[in-house]
């Protein structure tokens, strides 16, 4: 009756073992995952803001831009160079 104790007791501990060190290596592998993940949105969190500067950049850029096109200065250096009128004594250099 003894030895029949102990080897239930024996399976019994082989069970609770192999059940522990599944459940341990699934959580392993779901952190290493998770990990993983973390490491892959940080890295496109770094390319979106690295597009957003440049975008603010190209904002920027057609906003100076539109006001000189808006400005007097811009009519007349497009007259200066396409219409050919110049004012009188103007040297004019292109």
């Amino acid at each position: 009756m003894s030895e029949e104790v102990e080897l239930k007791l024996k399976r019994r501990i082989q069970i609770i073992v192999v059940t522990a060190m599944s459940l341990f290596f699934v959580l392993v592998t779901v952190v290493v995952f998770q990990f993983a993940i973390r490491i892959h949105q940080d890295a496109q969190i770094r390319a979106l803001a690295k597009a957003n500067r440049q975008l603010d950049q190209k904002i920027e850029q057609a906003q100076l831009d539109k006001d000189y096109y808006d400005s007097h200065e811009f009519k007349y250096d497009y007259a200066l160079r396409h219409l050919n009128g110049g004012r009188p004594g103007d040297i004019v250099v292109l």
